[in-house]
């Protein structure tokens, strides 16, 4: 969609359904997020706030993925790019324990060679792959190739690298990160799933996984409000219904997990935001290292610049203080993940459909919730 502007005017003749249930959250934030919700025609979400003592409250609104199941607390959603996140995390993590280093040319560890075929010569890194400045694009063969279950090495031979070197230039990649995934997998001689549960969920006392078939409970669609489909986009059933893969280590396949495949529940994200936030999981100097700007935005959104698997927010028209985080957008789902480590606050949201209206980059939605967040209510 690039006519936001028509698509915002269709907007609001959407009906705003959804019923709203709400725990510890002051009534005035509680309120306020229930008009933002409405206001970007949710069809359903689980939003928790969190500092750096816990959570300190929970909304759910709407439905999970029929008109009778309405949205928990520990209602799971994929997750999709907030995975990245996460993923950094995990990389991190394993940085601290001496596993794997972050500049280091990463055909140490993987059983393939990946280079840029216009820069032989070049290693690419870990951090470059978490930062998306290593060179690696979403081409048309990924993007047709990675629901086809495509062998990675196969991709590489394909559109999947920039005009830029690595190292040179910034250009958002799932296909980039998901490949982080696998070198973080073959680093550990572990595969994906098994590696993030020992690394980073377990220690946290995080229920997550990158398999809706090991998902306990209610797992959500996720739906595109405008325009609407008959059928969910991500269809939790189906998705459920599939074979589970061998927990296995397999860098030809592995690379559809950790760019955008973590299945959680916002109270449990929420757990992670403040890992991400405050020190202990990681020591301090991760963290500052994590939110470092490698590479900003430019054109796409001059308020953002990346860091290591972390969207960087400056804008003063929020918060004098610098926000960090990740969005999250796929199959209609409007997702985020932000906090502000000066103030010790953030939220974790997890929608099923909502309004994916955004100037730049950063969503309508997630924007309105900043604001929610850092007290500011005024609408640009």
């Amino acid at each position: 969609m690039k006519n936001w502007g028509l698509y915002r005017f269709l907007l609001q003749f959407l009906p705003t359904k959804g019923k709203i249930n709400f725990s510890d959250l002051p009534p005035e934030i509680a309120g306020a997020a229930e008009q933002v919700l409405r206001r970007f025609r949710c069809a359903g979400a689980s939003l928790c706030l969190f500092d750096e003592r816990g959570t300190i409250g929970a909304l759910t609104f709407g439905v999970s993925h029929t008109p009778d199941t309405l949205a928990a607390p520990e209602t799971v959603f994929r997750a999709a790019s907030v995975s990245k996140f996460v993923t950094a995390m995990g990389a991190m993590k394993l940085k601290e324990q001496g596993k794997i280093d972050l500049d280091r040319d990463v055909n140490a560890y993987l059983p393939f060679s990946l280079r840029h075929p216009k820069a032989p010569d070049t290693p690419i890194t870990l951090r470059m792959l978490l930062s998306h400045t290593a060179g690696v694009h979403d081409g048309a063969d990924y993007n047709g190739g990675i629901a086809k279950g495509v062998p990675l090495t196969q991709l590489l031979k394909g559109d999947s690298f920039t005009d830029h070197l690595p190292g040179k230039a910034w250009e958002y990649s799932n296909f980039g990160a998901g490949v982080a995934g696998v070198v973080m997998e073959a680093a550990a001689n572990t595969d994906f799933e098994t590696l993030m549960q020992e690394t980073v969920f377990r220690p946290l006392s995080v229920t997550a996984t990158y398999y809706p078939q090991k998902v306990r409970g209610d797992l959500a669609d996720a739906v595109r409000i405008l325009p609407r489909n008959k059928t969910p986009n991500f269809n939790a059933a189906e998705r459920r219904s599939r074979p589970l893969p061998p927990q296995e280590v397999n860098p030809e396949k592995h690379y559809n997990l950790a760019h955008g495949a973590l299945c959680v529940s916002a109270q449990e994200l929420a757990k992670l935001g403040i890992a991400g936030m405050t020190p202990g999981f990681l020591t301090r100097e991760s963290l500052d290292e994590m939110r470092r700007v490698i590479a900003p935005f430019g054109e796409r959104a001059h308020n953002l610049s990346q860091g290591i698997g972390t969207f960087i927010l400056q804008d003063r028209y929020f918060t004098a203080s610098v926000l960090y985080g990740h969005q999250g957008m796929a199959y209609g789902a409007v997702h985020g993940l932000f906090f502000d480590p000066e103030r010790g606050k953030g939220f974790a949201l997890l929608t099923t459909g909502a309004s994916e209206a955004r100037n730049g980059v950063l969503a309508d939605l997630n924007r309105a919730m900043i604001g929610v967040l850092t007290g500011c209510r005024n609408e640009r």
